[in-house]
């Protein structure tokens, strides 16, 4: 299956991003312009609310009192009328006025020669008529006060007296209201109360009235500092200012670049998760081609290793052979001989030994083990391997220390197994020529046989250390670089494991030569048991 590459990923979901970014960036212009349209829109009509509200609150201010002023007029027109007829007690006054509601009634006639007759007594100072007739408020008594003029003629007294012709007499009646129930109402449908009703409400900032001549300046925030959007209608000498709170747009807002933020890091989020998905696949994509064309090199190599060990195996083993036999009869035959030339035959043969090792080793290295699976009792074994070294490890002052927690049998091929722990365990003995240690342990963890040979003659450095198990690596002048490996493949060929590795170094250790190696095998029990 392909996948894009990591590259273009990023590359798409930036894309992306800024395709998501400039769409959230115009619907929000637009949503905040439509919002600003309809805010000032309803505080248009909010305002022309508000403003027949108070047009309608001044008309019934001026309607009840038009209804008051009537009311006394009625009043004091009967009483006036009444009092023609026959001038009234200053009881039946008091009377009057208690059954029709009024707070006091005063009559001032000059005919009747009283100066004024009141009820309730001296509820009204003063001993004549106001100078003007009609409604008036009075705060020290909180009363309405009406006053009523009547002109009489006196027709006796002209046909006695023509001088008398054009002399009216003056008559007033005064009639008074209490003003609490009437301020009440009044307070109820007044202005001030009207547009402290508005402030109460959720949407809207402020309403005033203010002089048409006094400067101001628009505001777009009132004092807590929330947007609003105003509207200003002249009501006469004032204007009537109407500001809508726009703080639903800010929460609008907000609550959008909340969505865009979370949408943006969940898109950042996926796109990364995926763009690091897609780099680790083409990076395992990468180390499996080059694995296998490890593999493939290797394979290459070791067909042509094979063909070549072959050529080498059928070409040279029998003249190695025939040199061989010569030797050995030469040797046999070598009383004659002189010491330097029965030496020099020994060192021959020796030096055709280690060629034979070397060919043998290379054939092994090439081909493929068949392993002839039986019972083979690890401990017996590395044992009789451990004893074969005995005489050097004493040449060499090497202690081999063996432990063997369990003695354990596994199902493997005796001849590949005793060649694969006799190449670590010779490895192990002639890396420490001047002394020193080989510890050996055997174990089982569940189905497994694990084997540990540590030693402390570990001398390479960490870029030699990489090599340990390459082919033909080797730091011993005579080895071949090739024991380790055919031990790696000899595990392999029994569906086991090799690892390996060095303790680390210590302050107090960097005076000392060497280090110790562990070389940690597991092989499998493969159901062959314990042997107790």
């Amino acid at each position: 299956m392909t996948y894009p590459g990591w590259r273009t990923n990023i590359i798409i979901f930036t894309g992306l991003i800024a395709i998501v970014g400039s769409y959230f960036y115009i619907q929000t212009r637009q949503a905040s312009l439509e919002f600003s349209k309809h805010s000032q829109q309803h505080s248009e009509v909010l305002a022309a609310v508000v403003e027949l509200n108070i047009r309608n609150a001044l008309l019934s201010r001026s309607g009840l009192e038009d209804v008051v002023a009537h009311s006394l007029i009625n009043s004091s027109r009967f009483i006036h009328s009444l009092n023609a007829i026959e001038p009234f007690a200053s009881a039946e006054l008091t009377a009057f006025a208690g059954k029709s509601g009024l707070a006091g009634v005063k009559v001032i006639s000059e005919r009747t020669g009283v100066a004024s007759v009141s009820g309730p007594p001296g509820w009204l100072p003063g001993e004549s008529c106001p100078d003007s007739a009609g409604l008036e408020r009075i705060d020290d008594g909180q009363l309405y006060l009406y006053s009523f003029f009547a002109e009489i003629k006196n027709d006796a007294e002209i046909e006695q007296d023509e001088e008398y012709e054009d002399k009216q007499e003056q008559s007033c009646v005064q009639v008074a209201l209490a003003a609490d129930k009437i301020d009440d109402i009044i307070k109820k449908i007044s202005v001030e109360r009207l547009l402290t009703m508005f402030n109460d409400l959720h949407d809207i900032a402020y309403v005033r009235l203010v002089d048409s001549n006094k400067q101001r300046n628009e505001q777009t925030v009132d004092q807590a500092g929330v947007a609003v959007t105003e509207t200003i209608i002249s009501m006469g000498s004032q204007q009537l200012i109407v500001a809508l709170k726009t703080d639903r747009l800010g929460k609008r807002r907000e609550q959008i670049y909340m969505e865009f933020i979370l949408f943006i890091s969940l898109l950042i989020f996926y796109g990364a998760l995926s763009s690091w998905w897609l780099y680790r696949i083409q990076c395992h994509g990468l180390q499996q081609t080059a694995t296998f064309e490890r593999k493939l090199a290797r394979q290459h190599e070791d067909a042509a290793l094979g063909r070549a060990a072959a050529t080498i195996t059928h070409e040279l083993r029998n003249p190695l052979n025939a040199i061989g036999m010569g030797l050995q009869r030469l040797q046999i035959e070598s009383q004659s001989l002189e010491q330097d030339q029965q030496e020099l035959i020994v060192s021959m043969r020796d030096s055709l030994g280690r060629t034979n090792a070397i060919i043998t080793r290379l054939k092994q290295y090439s081909d493929s083990f068949t392993v002839d699976a039986q019972p083979v009792n690890v401990s017996n074994l590395l044992s009789t391997i451990i004893t074969l070294y005995d005489e050097q490890c004493i040449e060499q002052e090497v202690v081999i220390e063996f432990d063997k927690q369990q003695d354990v049998s596994i199902a493997g091929d005796k001849v590949l197994l005793g060649q694969l722990f006799e190449n670590i365990l010779k490895n192990s003995i002639e890396a420490q020529p001047k002394g020193g240690f080989v510890r050996i342990s055997i174990g089982q963890d569940r189905d497994n046989c694990l084997i540990e040979i540590v030693n402390n003659g570990f001398m390479l450095t960490s870029e030699e250390s990489r090599l340990l198990f390459e082919p033909y690596f080797t730091s011993k002048s005579k080895g071949t670089g090739l024991g380790l490996v055919i031990s790696k493949k000899i595990v392999d060929a029994h569906h086991g494991s090799l690892d390996w590795f060095v303790d680390p170094v210590r302050e107090e250790d960097e005076q000392i030569l060497g280090r110790k190696i562990h070389f940690q095998i597991s092989l499998p029990v493969a159901g062959c048991g314990r042997l107790i």
